[in-house]
């Protein structure tokens, strides 16, 4: 637990340090864009040699593994990504919903009285389609949409187990990823995308608004710089990527979630030809809601979790391992199963049982 804390301390450290260098690099790469064509152009032989002709891995996610083409190429993708969640945390410590939705729980909502309810199982299916065009060696243009579906159990004080849906469209990510380094076994890529507030925040059942994590977006212009380095030998590569998620405003329902810190490190294994293992690990660290949903009531804020922005932020360390295998046909096929082995979280949360996802790509 203690190498757990100290994890997450020196994470923050890392990823402050990267944020900063990411708004550097962002300025820089925009500036001396012209130069760097020329130089590509110079050196066009040894770029196509470092340039990637087959797929990255993909089953690579959340966070995608940013990476460029050959010229002129284009990718399609397609991701379904299933997260299920069941019961909660305090912390790091599991609480079962029926010890928070009880009369003389220790457990109090913010007016010090007790939760009339409270969430006990989740799932967030997510069906996601990318496009990527490669308008140079060492510069791509990114657009993602995403499909959610959403259902949340809950337990009341009284008995019952009302359940809540939501799904629609989410929010709209568009960005542009430029290779900074190349020697051929290693790059350094640098990525900046926008996230476009394309998913409803408002969205309500017979009892009223919906709560926060029900929700499809985040009702904000949000700005994700990331960077991203791998290195390849032989039949292995690996590689790490830290990335952040700016909230640039408060949305129409004047609340912002918090801002979120990303880094993942990845190794990758092809045994065999055009079939690869790849074993990932990823900690994030996103913060508290700040402000509060106008809509929700203060009844609702005090009958359950859910409504309380007090729960809301926390910390995550997840384990995944996927395989993928690409045709010659220029398809791929992926898959991945992710489990946390370590959650802390603020305040009571749902805390994630496990993520998989199944994928298909397709470049040309």
């Amino acid at each position: 637990m203690a190498m757990f804390y100290i994890g997450i301390k020196l994470m923050r450290s890392v990823l402050r340090a990267f944020t900063q260098l990411l708004i550097l690099s962002a300025v820089s790469i925009l500036a001396t864009a012209s130069l760097a064509q020329a130089e590509e152009a110079m050196h066009e032989d040894h770029m196509n040699h470092g340039t990637h002709k087959q797929h990255q891995p993909s089953n690579i996610q959340p966070g995608h593994i940013h990476h460029v083409h050959e010229a002129g190429s284009w990718m399609f993708e397609y991701r379904f990504m299933r997260m299920e969640m069941d019961e909660l945390l305090a912390g790091s410590n599991n609480v079962s919903a029926s010890s928070v939705a009880r009369m003389g729980s220790p457990y109090k909502n913010a007016a010090g009285s007790n939760y009339m309810m409270a969430p006990t199982s989740m799932t967030m299916d997510m069906h996601m389609l990318m496009g990527m065009y490669s308008q140079a060696n060492n510069l791509s243009w990114m657009v993602m949409l995403n499909y959610l579906d959403n259902e949340m159990n809950m337990l009341a004080m009284n008995g019952s187990r009302p359940v809540m849906n939501a799904s629609g469209i989410g929010d709209v990510q568009i960005g542009a990823m430029y290779k900074v380094y190349d020697n051929g076994p290693s790059q350094l890529l640098a990525n900046i995308g926008v996230s476009l507030p394309t998913g409803s925040i408002n969205k309500t059942n017979n009892q009223g608004i919906l709560p926060y994590a029900m929700q499809l977006g985040s009702g904000t212009f949000d700005l994700i710089p990331s960077l991203t380095y791998q290195g390849s030998y032989d039949v292995w590569s690996w590689g790490l990527q830290a990335s952040y998620v700016f909230r640039l405003n408060e949305n129409s329902q004047n609340y912002a979630l918090g801002n979120r810190a990303d880094g993942q490190l990845w190794v990758k294994a092809t045994p065999l030809k055009n079939t690869s293992i790849t074993g990932r690990a990823s900690l994030s660290h996103w913060g508290n809601i700040s402000g509060s949903a106008s809509a929700i009531t203060m009844m609702q804020r005090n009958m359950s979790p859910t409504f309380d922005t007090r729960n809301s932020g926390g910390d995550r360390l997840d384990l995944s391992i996927g395989l993928s295998q690409l045709f010659d046909s220029g398809h791929m096929l992926g898959f991945e199963y992710g489990i946390p082995v370590q959650q802390n979280l603020d305040g009571l949360q749902m805390k994630v049982k496990q993520v998989y996802s199944v994928s298909w790509q397709y470049m040309f």
